[in-house]
């Protein structure tokens, strides 16, 4: 297996690439969890703040 095409211009786009592939299945990964219902397990403390987050929340769009 030859690897001539390999020069450090395509190794750094391969590099590049990787890396902002990698930030983007992040960040869809982080919007999904902090838009996304709380598990069962939260404590009372969070469900509650997220309770009264979204009431504001649905009485604004009202």
């Amino acid at each position: 297996m030859s690897l001539e095409f390999l020069t450090p211009e395509i190794f750094d786009a391969i590099i590049i690439i990787n890396i902002i592939v990698g930030v983007l299945i992040a960040a869809r990964r982080f919007r999904k969890d902090v838009s996304g219902p709380l598990p069962e397990d939260a404590p009372p403390a969070a469900r509650e703040r997220f309770e009264s987050s979204h009431e504001g929340a649905s009485a604004e769009n009202s």
